[in-house]
C-alpha cells in the first residue's frame, strides 16, 4: 500500500499538532496552558491514527488503527470544553465532569463492536468504517453537541469582550471554527457519504492559525519569540523541499509521458531553481517580517527624541502634552489620557486625547466635559501602591496572588471607564504622581515586552522632567522673591534720597521763608526730586504692566533717531562734556508704523547708558542700516565696556552698577522692541566700548 492523501494529510496534521504542543509546554505556565495541551494532544492522536489508517494494508490492521484514532476523537469534545470554560471564565463544574464521564464510558467501549465493527475499502485508496456499533451514532450526536455548545459560549465572549482579549479570542475562534468544519467530514464515510475526507488539512488550518496567533499576538499570554534567523533558515529549508519535490515530480512525469532525458530536466531545473530561488526566499522573509516582526516605530530614535525634548522642558503642562502624544503616536493608540495627583489623594485628567476627538476636532471645552477621575480608593492605585509595573488589562490573571480576584474585577470596571488596556505609572521620589491610562492599539496588536519597555523608559524621563519642572518652578518662585526683595531695597533707598531732600527744607521753611535765595534754591530742589521719585514709579509701573504698543502711527525712522539723540545731548548737557556724536547714516527717510513714544523711550534709555558709560568723554556713534526686510540701530560707545561676566545679566530687572538707578531701563528698552517684534543684541569688549544693535522689522503703514 502506498501513500494516499488521507494518509498524508494525518501525518502533517500530527506533526504541526505536536508542534504547537511543545511550544504551550514550554511557555505556557497556567491550568488553562495543560489543559490546552491535552486538547492538541487528542487531536494529535487522531492525526497518527489517520496516518496508519490510509497506510493500512488490511482491514483488520485499520480497523485497529480507527479504533486508536478514536480515542483522540472522544477526548477533543471533553478537553475542548474545558478549553473554552478557562478561557471563557465560565464555572460549570456539574457539565464539566458530566462531559469527563461521557468520555470516560466511550473510551472503555471504543475498542468494542458495539462502537466500530467492520472497515470497508474505499476512494480505490484506503479502508475506511464499513458499519458502525450501536452506540456510535449517539456518541457522534453528543460530540457535536458537546462542540457546538463550546462554540456558542466562545462566540457569546467574543461579543462580551474588547480590545486585545477580542482580538486574541478571534483567532482562536477562527481556527477551532476552521478546524471543526473540515474536522466534520471525517464523519462523513461512517455514514455512508463518500465524500473524500479533506478535513485533516483544515484541522491543520487551526494548528496554523492558532501558531501564528501565539508568535503575533500572544495567544493565551503565551510569550513566545521567534528569532529572526531561524525563520529565515526555516523559510530557507522549507523553499528547498518544495523544489526538490517538484523537480522530482516534473521528471517522472516528463520522462513517463514525453519520454525526455531525466539529465536534461535536471539540467534545465537547475537553471530555473538558480534564478528563482534568491528572489522566492527574500519575498517570503519579507512576508514573515510582515507578519511576525512588524515594527511601527524605531525604539532608539523614540528614546533618543524623548530624551532630548524632555531635557529642555520646563513647564508640566508641555511635558503632560509631549509624553502622551509622543506614545499616542508612535504606538498608534485609540486614546491616551493622563491623570495627575490633587488634593485629597485623588487623580484628575490634565491632559487626554483620541481617535474619536481628533476625528470630531472637540472643542477644550467638549473635552473638559467628559473628564473623568478617580480616587485614592481606587483599585488602579492600589495596585500601584504595591508595585511600579506597567499594568496590562490581558495580563492581570496573573496577578491574583498580589491584589486577589475582586481587586482584577475592580480595575478591569475602572479600565472600562477610560477604554483603557494598559496603565504606566509615574513616580516621583517614591509617590504615584501620575497615571497614562492608554487605550488599545489600532492594529488590534497586543503590548510587546517592548512597548513595555518604552513606556517605562519613558515614564522614567518623565519623572525626572517633571522633578526638574518642579525644581525650576521653585527657582523662579525663590528668584521672584528675590527680586521683589531687591527691588523694594532699590526703591527704598531711591525715594529715601529725595525725602530726605524735601523733608529737611519742608523743616527750614519757617524759619527762612522770608530767605529769597533759600526759596530759590528749595523750589529747584524740590522739583528735580519730585520729578526722580516720578521717573523711579514710571520705570516701575512700565516693566511691571505689560502692555503691547496700542498709539500705533506712521512715522520715518531717521526723524526719530534725530530727535532722540537732540532730547540726550539737551539731558545730558553735552556742551558741558566732552562727548562727540557721529551719525554714520544720511538723510534718507525709512518709513515705518509703531509706537513712537515707547520706541523713543527704547533708543534714550540705551543712548544715555552709553553716554554714562563714558563718563563724560568719549564718542557716541549713531548708525542707520536697512535691509529688505528689517532696519538695524546701532548705538555705539567708546566706554568702559561690559565684562563678559555681565554681558548675560544687563538685561535683567535691577541689576546695575551704577550710584544711582534701578536697573530697569535696559529691561525696558528690550522690552519695547520685542512688542514690535523686534529684536536686541549687544556686543562689548572691556576698554573698547560697548555696540547696542536694534533690529526691527518694517512695517510700512
Amino acid at each position: 500500500m502506498q501513500l494516499n492523501l488521507f494518509s498524508i494529510s494525518g501525518l502533517f496534521l500530527a506533526i504541526i499538532c505536536f508542534i504547537l504542543v511543545f511550544i504551550i509546554l514550554k511557555y505556557g505556565k497556567t491550568r488553562l496552558h495543560r489543559v490546552w495541551v491535552l486538547f492538541n494532544i487528542a487531536v494529535g492522536i487522531w492525526g497518527i491514527g489517520a496516518f496508519f489508517i490510509g497506510w493500512a494494508t488490511t482491514e483488520k490492521v485499520a480497523l485497529f488503527w480507527l479504533r486508536i484514532a478514536h480515542i483522540g476523537v472522544i477526548l477533543i469534545p471533553v478537553f475542548f470544553l474545558h478549553v473554552i470554560f478557562l478561557l471563557c471564565g465560565i464555572s460549570r463544574k456539574k457539565m464539566l465532569v458530566a462531559t469527563y464521564f461521557q468520555g470516560t464510558i466511550f473510551l472503555l467501549l471504543s475498542m468494542s463492536n458495539l462502537f466500530l465493527s467492520r472497515m470497508q475499502f474505499v476512494f480505490d485508496s484506503f479502508y475506511f468504517s464499513r458499519s458502525e456499533g450501536l452506540l456510535y451514532p449517539f456518541f457522534f450526536i453528543i460530540w457535536m453537541s458537546i462542540i457546538s455548545y463550546s462554540l456558542f459560549e466562545l462566540v457569546k465572549t467574543y461579543w462580551q469582550s474588547h480590545g486585545l482579549k477580542r482580538n486574541r479570542i478571534r483567532f482562536f475562534l477562527l481556527g477551532t471554527t476552521v478546524g471543526f468544519s473540515g474536522g466534520i467530514m471525517n464523519f462523513f464515510p461512517h455514514f455512508g457519504i463518500l465524500i473524500y475526507p479533506f478535513g485533516n488539512f483544515t484541522i491543520s488550518l487551526y494548528c496554523i492559525i492558532v501558531t501564528y496567533a501565539i508568535l503575533r499576538h500572544h495567544l493565551m499570554d503565551i510569550s513566545f519569540v521567534f528569532k529572526r534567523t531561524a525563520a529565515y533558515s526555516l523559510s530557507a529549508g522549507l523553499l528547498t523541499a518544495l523544489f526538490v519535490v517538484l523537480v522530482m515530480t516534473a521528471t517522472n512525469l516528463l520522462s513517463t509521458f514525453m519520454h525526455v532525458d531525466s539529465f536534461k530536466i535536471s539540467i534545465i531545473a537547475a537553471i530555473i531553481i538558480a534564478i528563482l530561488f534568491n528572489p522566492l526566499r527574500n519575498k517570503i522573509q519579507k512576508l514573515i517580517d510582515k507578519l511576525f516582526y512588524k515594527k511601527s516605530y524605531d525604539y532608539y530614535a523614540t528614546i533618543q527624541h524623548v530624551s532630548s525634548t524632555l531635557a529642555s522642558m520646563f513647564n508640566s503642562e508641555n511635558i503632560f502634552k509631549f509624553i502622551s502624544d509622543t506614545i499616542y503616536g508612535v504606538m498608534g493608540l485609540k486614546s491616551v489620557h493622563l491623570l495627575t495627583a490633587a488634593s485629597g489623594g485623588a487623580y484628575e485628567v490634565a491632559y487626554q486625547r483620541s481617535l474619536l476627538q481628533d476625528n470630531a476636532a472637540e472643542t477644550k471645552e467638549d473635552r473638559a466635559e467628559g473628564k473623568v477621575n478617580i480616587n485614592r480608593s481606587s483599585g488602579i492605585v492600589k495596585f500601584f501602591n504595591k508595585s511600579n509595573e506597567v499594568l496590562i488589562k490581558d495580563e492581570m490573571a496573573r496577578l491574583e496572588e498580589i491584589i486577589g480576584m475582586e481587586g482584577i474585577k475592580k480595575i478591569e470596571k475602572e479600565l472600562e471607564t477610560f477604554n483603557g488596556e494598559a496603565v504606566v505609572p509615574v513616580f516621583i521620589d517614591r509617590k504615584l504622581t501620575v497615571l497614562q491610562i492608554l487605550g488599545s492599539k489600532l492594529s488590534g496588536d497586543m503590548f510587546s515586552s517592548e512597548d513595555i519597555s518604552l513606556l517605562k523608559t519613558i515614564s522614567d524621563q518623565a519623572a525626572i522632567a517633571l522633578k526638574n519642572a518642579e525644581l525650576y518652578k521653585d527657582k523662579l518662585h525663590t528668584e521672584r522673591l528675590a527680586s521683589i526683595g531687591m527691588m523694594s531695597a532699590t526703591f527704598a533707598h531711591e525715594i529715601r534720597n529725595p525725602l530726605t531732600s524735601l523733608k529737611t527744607f519742608a523743616q527750614l521753611m519757617p524759619e527762612k521763608y522770608n530767605d529769597e535765595e533759600f526759596r530759590d534754591t528749595f523750589s529747584r530742589i524740590v522739583v528735580g526730586d519730585i520729578k526722580k521719585i516720578d521717573d523711579l514709579i514710571r520705570d516701575l509701573l512700565d516693566f511691571s504692566v505689560r502692555k503691547k504698543a496700542t498709539r500705533m502711527n506712521n512715522f520715518n525712522l531717521t526723524e526719530l533717531v534725530d530727535e532722540v539723540v537732540d532730547y540726550v545731548k539737551e539731558k545730558l548737557e553735552f556742551e558741558k562734556s566732552k562727548i562727540v556724536v557721529e551719525k554714520k547714516y544720511n538723510g534718507k527717510a525709512i518709513n515705518m508704523s509703531g509706537d513712537t513714544v515707547k520706541l523713543k523711550r527704547a533708543l534714550d534709555n540705551i543712548m544715555i547708558n552709553g553716554c554714562q558709560a563714558m563718563q563724560g568723554e568719549g564718542t557716541l556713534k549713531i548708525g542707520i542700516k536697512e535691509n529688505v526686510k528689517n532696519v538695524d540701530v546701532e548705538i555705539t560707545d567708546t566706554g568702559e565696556g561690559i565684562h563678559p561676566e555681565d554681558l548675560s545679566k544687563i538685561f535683567d530687572p535691577f541689576v546695575t552698577k551704577k550710584e544711582m538707578g534701578v536697573g530697569l531701563g535696559l529691561a525696558i528698552s528690550k522690552r519695547i522692541i520685542e512688542d514690535h517684534n523686534g529684536k536686541i543684541h549687544v556686543r562689548s569688549k572691556l576698554t573698547k566700548g560697548t555696540t547696542f544693535t536694534i533690529s526691527l522689522p518694517i512695517q510700512k503703514g
